[in-house]
């Protein structure tokens, strides 16, 4: 097309050469911003990602991922952490759990 501002073999913009890339789609209300996925293995799905919380438990499927900007406006996902466990998410580590045991169950405790 002759009026079209993007050249295809002149950008990168649609290429993935090979590489798990994100690329925004719009923002939402609440400050998160909706991604088009393109997974190395060229499937495709949709995503909503959000500033990380420090101290905040990631929620099962969530991911935290590293990127880097592309020419294109895309970024590149240069490493993905996906914690694995099943069930809801740890508040309370073992430690925490074990001072409690020792605070409140404990003779002559305050409980």
């Amino acid at each position: 097309m002759e009026n079209d501002p993007i050249d295809p073999e002149a950008s990168t913009m649609g290429r993935c050469d090979d590489k798990d890339v994100i690329t925004p789609v719009g923002s939402l209300p609440d400050g998160r911003t909706l991604v088009s996925r393109h997974h190395p293995d060229h499937s495709t799905t949709m995503a909503v990602i959000r500033p990380v919380v420090d101290g905040s438990p990631m929620m099962p499927g969530e991911e935290y991922v590293t990127t880097s900007r592309r020419p294109d406006g895309s970024h590149e996902i240069t490493s993905a952490y996906a914690p694995a466990r099943s069930g809801p998410p740890q508040v309370a580590t073992k430690v925490y759990r074990d001072g409690w045991d020792r605070t409140f169950n404990a003779p002559g405790g305050s409980a």
